[in-house]
């Protein structure tokens, strides 16, 4: 059997069969059965897995009535996508979904980014809400020549982009809410990682006085280390935050290898900040920030873009923030981390930002948003975007999270009823092996020290510990030692949540006192339905209180 073809290149299919061919030789199709007749031979209808491919849902999703959605499918590993191709999307034409008269799937055109990430348009149009399960065989996907469309003016849209670098991080039945949110509010987000705000609200100084330039020689950097060193030079100097300079300043560079394994490039600020003179702006203080949110039902998570590098550096201290490598000299067109005064310049530029907005607070670049209705929540959001378009300053959406009932701040799990320790920090922690040195004790007791607030008698308990940090003291690591590490781990997982304090409430508070330290724990009336601790009945813990007594408190104490 023989035909004629024509041969064309980068053609999506190996062979097209016409009519003619069709009728010459008799061919039947029987597309009930998914086969085809050639004569007294017969062949199964199978598509080439290099040319279309099941589209699924990559999680659950929820569709509601009468919406438009966006959502993100995943595809077979075996399939090979290409960042340089066009590809079609469309229905499926079999399966639970396409069972469903009144869920369209939109032929879309699209092109595939970094993270194979398809996204595929769905329209409900009935009055039902639908559930699919992740994994839901909701599409097809085929190649497609460029050549075969019409070409018309790029038209630049920050919200295609944002939707494809990240998904929005809330409540399957928030979504299509945030989603329009999000969509009204784009010009805040940045769309790619070398977009960054600029506030002229505050800008960084650096006042050292009639000191002459501090010049120090550039630390050499390892040579497999310098690709890491030319990477971020490059990506400064495309976001503007950097540039060539000529200053008589200069401070050395330290790449610094973090615990997933890349890599951070850090300027060494140290002799700088010695002659800066401080700036006493206070940071907040976090058992405030977490006092204020005792009714809060919808809780919200804004998280600016490299906050520290939308803040302009005043131009007549920019050459003090100089630094030398193997590239050369450069000097800081915003601020810099490792100034010793960024976090507090920082922590001016939010209180400005957040003036009067009793419902959002930040610490540094956190900013939380906190509501007790779904009205509110969404006006209070909006107010806070209104304010960040204000003074300049864009977010960064993959590290949002919206409209949630628990939330992680601060190193801690934000919940309607309370306050708890955030679990990864937790399961970190309790993971840790004993110390070999002052050193690694002086960390734990570091650690700990923050999340004191969940374990009651934590200076009683911890005293092993601190003994072996005392000057002259050596390092003997005893039975009791290990008797105190491990209770202080399992300690976190005692008190399982901390209640917010009712002002309507009265106080109560328990003490105790030992030779060695004292202690309080704090508590506050409640029903049966906020009891967190298993046993005490009627009461509910806001805070454990402990103290080590030194040697000249004891000496001084009444015997």
């Amino acid at each position: 059997m023989t035909h004629l073809f024509y041969v064309v290149s980068d053609m999506n299919r190996n062979v097209i069969l016409g009519r003619d061919w069709l009728v010459k030789n008799g061919v039947r199709l029987y597309f009930d059965l998914g086969m085809l007749r050639v004569g007294d031979v017969y062949a199964n209808l199978e598509e080439d897995i290099h040319i279309s491919s099941i589209l699924r849902l990559s999680k659950e999703t929820v569709f509601k009535p009468q919406t438009s959605n966006i959502c993100f499918v995943k595809i077979k590993k075996n399939f090979q996508l290409s960042e340089s191709k066009l590809y079609e999307t469309s229905a499926v034409t079999e399966g639970s979904f396409c069972e469903e008269p009144g869920l369209l799937i939109g032929n879309s055109v699209v092109k595939i980014n970094q993270l194979n990430r398809i996204p595929i348009h769905v329209v409900n149009s009935t009055n039902k809400t639908f559930k699919f399960k992740r994994g839901t065989a909701v599409g097809r996907i085929n190649t497609v020549l460029e050549e075969n469309l019409v070409s018309l003016n790029e038209i630049k849209n920050k919200e295609i982009q944002l939707e494809n670098d990240c998904e929005i991080d809330a409540p399957l039945e928030y979504k299509s809410i945030i989603e329009k949110l999000i969509s009204k509010n784009k010009d805040i987000f940045a769309a790619k990682d070398s977009e960054l705000g600029h506030t002229d609200t505050v800008k960084m100084e650096i006042e050292t006085g009639n000191h002459p330039p501090i010049r120090l020689k550039p630390y050499r950097t390892p040579l497999h280390k310098r690709q890491i060193v030319d990477k971020a030079i490059d990506e400064m100097l495309d976001a503007g935050v950097i540039r060539r300079s000529k200053s008589s300043w200069s401070a050395p560079i330290v790449v610094v290898k973090k615990k997933d394994d890349t890599h951070r490039f850090c300027t060494d600020f140290r002799q700088i900040n010695k002659i800066t003179k401080s700036l006493s702006y206070p940071l907040p203080l976090i058992d405030d920030i977490l006092a204020q949110l005792g009714n809060a039902k919808y809780i919200s998570s804004c998280d600016l873009k490299s906050g520290f590098w939308q803040v302009l550096m005043d131009e007549k201290d920019r050459e003090k923030t100089a630094f030398a490598c193997h590239r050369g000299l450069f000097e800081y067109n915003v601020m810099p981390f490792g100034l010793q005064n960024s976090p507090a310049v920082f922590s001016q530029l939010m209180e400005i930002v957040l003036e009067n907005l009793p419902f959002a607070i930040a610490y540094i670049d956190d900013v939380l948003i906190y509501s007790e209705t779904l009205e509110d929540h969404l006006s209070h959001i909006q107010q806070v975007f209104d304010r960040l378009r204000k003074h300049g300053l864009k977010l960064k959406l993959k590290k949002c999270q919206f409209l949630r009932k628990e939330t992680n701040y601060l190193g801690f799990q934000i919940t309607g009823n309370g306050i708890k320790p955030e679990t990864d920090k937790v399961d970190t922690i309790r993971s840790l092996p004993p110390p070999v040195s002052v050193k690694e004790v002086r960390s734990f007791i570091g650690m700990l020290s923050y999340y004191r607030r969940f374990i009651p008698n934590f200076s009683k308990i911890s005293v092993p510990l601190v003994d072996l940090t005392k000057k002259y003291a050596k390092f003997r690591w005893s039975d009791e030692c290990q008797t105190a590490f491990e209770f202080l781990k399992e300690s976190l997982s005692i008190i399982p949540l901390l209640a917010y304090p009712d002002l309507s409430k009265p106080y109560t508070l328990y003490t105790d006192a030992s030779d060695e330290s004292i202690g309080a724990c704090l508590t506050q009336p409640c029903d049966e339905s906020e009891e967190v601790l298993y046993g005490v009945k009627n009461e509910k813990p806001i805070y454990f209180l402990s103290h080590k007594l030194s040697d000249t408190h004891y000496i001084n104490s009444c015997s």
